[in-house]
C-alpha cells in the first residue's frame, strides 16, 4: 500500500473545512441546553428486522414467548446484518409487517411491555464506569470485535452500518487514524451535543477501543465551532485523564455538510476518498460519537444497543428535547408524553430538515438509526412554486463533491441514465445542498435521487 499523508500539523491552531457548502440556519437553540432525559417505558414497543443496513436480522424469538431486557430476539441474517435485542421485559405479541420509516412495510417484532417489571430492571442496573482513561489493556481486538458485533452496534448517526466491519483489520487497507464525527451538521439536531458534553468519557473510551481494534495510532473527534461547550467538555476530558493514545480534538468550521465522510475525512487528514471509493482506503475508520458511546458500553460493560440518545425538536413541538429512550418506542408516545404538537404543527422530519425523509405518519418506531424527529409548522412547509433553471452556478459552487447537480437534475428528468452515470451521478451523497441554494427552487435532490433509481435498473438489467 502506498505511503499515505501523514495526519497535517493544520490539526492545531486553527478551524478547519472542506470546499463548498453552505449556511441554513441551525435552530439549535430550541434544544441544545436540554439536559438528556429518560424517555419513560411504553406499553409496547416495535422492533423492525429492518433497521441496519444489509440483509434483515431473522427472529429467534416466537408470539408469546416471554422476554427480558436484553434478551436476543433477533440473530443477524447475513454478514452484513445486526442482532435486535429487547430492550423490555415483556411477551411477544405478534411477528408481523408494520408500517416502517422508508415508507414500506416491514416484518416487526411487538412486544407488549411490562411497564413495571422493565422500569425496575433499568433501576437495578448498574451505572457504567465512563472514565476516559479506564484501563482497556485486557481487551484484545478480536475481544471488541465480538462484544460490537454481538450486541447489535450500528452506526447512530443515521446509515446504521454494522459497526464491527469498520472495525475488522484488513492487511491490505491498514487503518493509521480513527475519526470520531461530532459535527452534526444538521440544522435542529443536538443529541451528539449534548452526549458530548453530559459523558465525554464514555465517548472517548469508545474511540480508543476502536483504534485498538483497528490498530490505528492516532485518533481525532471533529466538533464545529457552534458547539464550544462539548469541545471544552471533550478536551478537559481528555487533560484530566491524560490518555496514552494520541487522540486530536478538531474545532472545525461550523458549515453544511462539514458531518458527510468525504468532507469531513479532507479537512482532518487532508486525505481524499476517491469516488466510489471508502474511508479505508485512505486509512481511516469513522464513527459516529454516539456509536462510539455504544460500543463502549458494550465492550467494558457488556450492554447490547437497546436504547439511544435522540432529539425531538422544531416549532412544532410544545416541550422539544433530548431523550435516552428505548429502541423500538413509538414515536406518538415520545411526543405525547412532551405534550404534543402545536396548533400549527405541519410535517415531521426523520432527522433533521436536509436531508431526513417526511414521517407519513408518527406511528413510527424509534430505530437504533434514528438521530431525531424535527416537526415544522405550516409557515415552514408552504409549498414554493419552482421556476426554470436561471443557469446562476449556485448549486455547482455549493456541491461539497464538486459535481454539477443542475445538469445531473435536468439528465435525470430527460430518463437519460446512461449520461448522468458519465457525469457521477451515483457519487451525490444526497445531501441537499443545491435544493437548498438553488434561487428557482428546483428540487435538485428528488430529480437526482429518480435518476439514481433508473440508473440502478439499467445497471441490473445488465
Amino acid at each position: 500500500m502506498a505511503v499515505l499523508n501523514p495526519i497535517p500539523s493544520r490539526l492545531e491552531g486553527r478551524k478547519l473545512s472542506f470546499k463548498g457548502g453552505t449556511h441554513p440556519p441551525g435552530h439549535k437553540e430550541i434544544s441544545r441546553e436540554q439536559a438528556i432525559e429518560r424517555a419513560p417505558v411504553p406499553p409496547e414497543i416495535r422492533l423492525p428486522l429492518s433497521m441496519h443496513a444489509g440483509a434483515p436480522a431473522t427472529p429467534v424469538v416466537a408470539k408469546k414467548d416471554e422476554v427480558s431486557r436484553g434478551q436476543l430476539v433477533a440473530e443477524p441474517g447475513g454478514f452484513v446484518s445486526a442482532p435486535i435485542h429487547s430492550p423490555v421485559v415483556g411477551v411477544i405479541k405478534d411477528i408481523l409487517p408494520q408500517p416502517h420509516q422508508s415508507g414500506r412495510m416491514v416484518p416487526t417484532i411487538v412486544i407488549q411491555t411490562d411497564v413495571e417489571k422493565t422500569e425496575e430492571a433499568l433501576s437495578q442496573e448498574t451505572a457504567p464506569d465512563e472514565r476516559a482513561d479506564i484501563d482497556i489493556s485486557d481487551q484484545a481486538p478480536e475481544k471488541i470485535l465480538g462484544a460490537v458485533k454481538d450486541a447489535g452496534i450500528v452506526g447512530l448517526g443515521g446509515a446504521a452500518f454494522p459497526a464491527f466491519i469498520k472495525l475488522t483489520p484488513n492487511k491490505q487497507k491498514p487503518i493509521d487514524i480513527v475519526i470520531l464525527n461530532g459535527t452534526e451538521c444538521e440544522p435542529y439536531l443536538t443529541a451528539d451535543h449534548r452526549l458530548m458534553v453530559e459523558r465525554p468519557g464514555i465517548v472517548i473510551a469508545g474511540l480508543r477501543l476502536a483504534m485498538r481494534a483497528t490498530g490505528a495510532q492516532r485518533g481525532a473527534i471533529g466538533i464545529e465551532d457552534n458547539k464550544p461547550d462539548a469541545i471544552a467538555s471533550i478536551r478537559r476530558a481528555l487533560r484530566e485523564s491524560q490518555v496514552a493514545e494520541r487522540i486530536d480534538v478538531c474545532e472545525l468550521k461550523t458549515k453544511y455538510p462539514q458531518g458527510g465522510e468525504r468532507n469531513l475525512i479532507p479537512a482532518i487528514t487532508g486525505r481524499a476518498v476517491p469516488v466510489g471509493g471508502f474511508p479505508p482506503d485512505v486509512g481511516v475508520a469513522i464513527f459516529n460519537v454516539g456509536t462510539a458511546a455504544a460500543m463502549a458500553e458494550a465492550v467494558l460493560h457488556g450492554k447490547p444497543l437497546m436504547e439511544r440518545v435522540l432529539t425531538l425538536t422544531g416549532r412544532g413541538l410544545r416541550n422539544p428535547g433530548n431523550l435516552l429512550a428505548l429502541i423500538g418506542t413509538p414515536l406518538q408516545f415520545l411526543i405525547d408524553q412532551r405534550g404534543g404538537l402545536t396548533e400549527d404543527a405541519s410535517i415531521a422530519i426523520l432527522g433533521g430538515p436536509m436531508m431526513g425523509p417526511a414521517a407519513a405518519s408518527l406511528d413510527l418506531p424509534v430505530l437504533k438509526g434514528m438521530s431525531g424527529v424535527t416537526v415544522l409548522t405550516r409557515e415552514q412547509t408552504e409549498p414554493r412554486r419552482e421556476y426554470p433553471c436561471i443557469r446562476c452556478g449556485r448549486c455547482v459552487d455549493t456541491c461539497p463533491l464538486g459535481l454539477m447537480p443542475a445538469l445531473l437534475a435536468r439528465l435525470s428528468q430527460r430518463r437519460r441514465a446512461e449520461d448522468a452515470l458519465r457525469c457521477h451521478l451515483l457519487a451525490c451523497v444526497e445531501c441537499g445542498t443545491c435544493s437548498y441554494t438553488c434561487p428557482s427552487n428546483i428540487p435538485l435532490v428528488q430529480y437526482i435521487r429518480s435518476g439514481k433509481a433508473l440508473a440502478r435498473q439499467l445497471q441490473q438489467k445488465g
